[in-house]
């Protein structure tokens, strides 16, 4: 599919915001951040793409992330044990400094509305916050609403479940609001999401969320990247904007540049930016759906402007490889270049790489240790996949480094 482009609002937004006194960021070297959730947490996706988030948007900073979710899960436990067995064994062993919990799905029992049900999430949900503080009083909380039923892409298996979802996750906004909790609105991401996509292809709006319950994995990057922003992340990967007449860079946001030069008509210069776009897939049909019925993009904004070209149109390469060619209007208007298959896209899907290895780990330690705790010599299991688990992590935070890379923009020939 035909990658999308920026446009000169965009160029010029961005350039205000990156000079706009920014939200300041919610986790912290040292941080360590516990996901707790039902099934929809236990997909392993929303949660690997957060920390995608951090590895690539911060390489330097160092936080620990868990995944502390059970399918079938309610506010007051499920399967593997009621809330107390869950917060002792799944969430307090972590020593979390930072705590999502995203619960609701379950909690209305796929039945009409009933205030009896809505009474016990709430009181449920009081109870859980109150034994998390008591136990973690420093621990900085933000709360998750559910997502949605599906009952728009592709009709209904529970009639008016999406309905008392809704009721559950203004209730979850409230409690935040009055318990002054961050929050962040996945009912909302998502329900703006399958709208959007029944406008625009209603076929492919059926697979965001193919079960009416779990969210398709291209689906789950939208809730990511509203926690992210819920946390202050910045949106900007970097900024150059470069004058073929000036020997110097106009602006630059987290990079840096040097080497810039012109000859004979080439444009050329070494960048190492501070930041790697977001790992996603490309080349992945679902991934540009979303992308087109979204405002993803706006959480990647890897910008390269240049005015004052002569040619009417230039082929950019880095180090060596084609990525594209542009108008000479669309690079004085700015194009994102995280939206193209470049170097640094490459790196930092390796990075996502690790950190499918690592939730694969994290499946394989809750079948063994928390599923079916009986399984012979569970504990050495376990420990060897902690182990495997650590060197992962080394290597992904060398690999999540940003790199030098040579640009050149040469003029096309029609």
């Amino acid at each position: 599919m035909k990658p999308l482009r920026s446009n000169l609002l965009l160029f010029f937004s961005l350039a205000i915001a990156a000079f706009a006194p920014a939200q300041q960021l919610a986790l912290h070297d040292g941080d360590r951040v516990a996901f707790y959730g039902d099934s929809i947490t236990a997909q392993r996706y929303y949660a690997r793409f957060v920390e995608d988030i951090f590895l690539t948007r911060y390489p330097h900073l160092r936080i620990a992330f868990f995944n502390a979710g059970v399918p079938g899960d309610t506010v007051n436990g499920g399967y593997t044990g009621d809330m107390s067995t869950r917060l002792k064994r799944d969430l307090f062993p972590c020593r979390p400094t930072v705590v999502t919990i995203m619960l609701g799905i379950n909690d209305g029992y796929y039945m009409p509305f009933n205030q009896k049900y809505l009474d016990i999430y709430e009181n449920g949900y009081r109870a859980l916050l109150n034994s998390i503080q008591t136990t973690l009083p420093a621990a900085r909380i933000t709360l998750i609403s559910p997502t949605p039923y599906d009952e728009l892409t592709h009709g209904t298996e529970f009639p008016h479940y999406g309905e008392v979802i809704a009721h559950y996750a203004a209730s979850v906004k409230d409690l935040a609001a009055t318990s002054h909790f961050g929050f962040s609105d996945f009912f909302t991401s998502i329900t703006d999401l399958t709208t959007a996509g029944m406008q625009k292809n209603p076929s492919l709006a059926a697979l965001l969320v193919p079960d009416r319950i779990h969210p398709s994995e291209a689906a789950h990057w939208v809730m990511a990247a509203a926690l992210a922003r819920t946390w202050g992340v910045s949106p900007i990967v970097s900024s150059v904007h470069l004058d073929a007449q000036q020997p110097s860079p106009v602006a630059t946001v987290n990079t840096h540049v040097s080497g810039l030069t012109l000859n004979a008509g080439t444009l050329q210069w070494t960048q190492t930016d501070g930041a790697l776009p977001l790992p996603l897939d490309l080349n992945n049909g679902m991934i540009q759906f979303v992308l087109s019925i979204s405002d993803l993009a706006q959480m990647d904004q890897q910008m390269l402007g240049v005015d004052h070209l002569s040619a009417p149109r230039y082929t950019l390469k880095i180090d060596g490889h084609v990525i594209a060619t542009f108008t000479r209007e669309e690079l004085a208007a700015g194009v994102n270049l995280a939206l193209y298959s470049t170097p640094m896209l490459s790196q930092a899907r390796g990075v996502d790489g690790d950190e499918l290895k690592r939730t694969q780990l994290d499946q394989a330690n809750f079948i063994l240790a928390i599923e079916d705790p009986k399984t012979p010599d569970a504990a050495g299991a376990t420990k060897a996949i902690e182990e495997k688990d650590g060197a992962i992590v080394d290597d992904q935070r060398k690999s999540a480094q940003p790199l030098p890379h040579v640009f050149e923009l040469i003029p096309a020939t029609m």
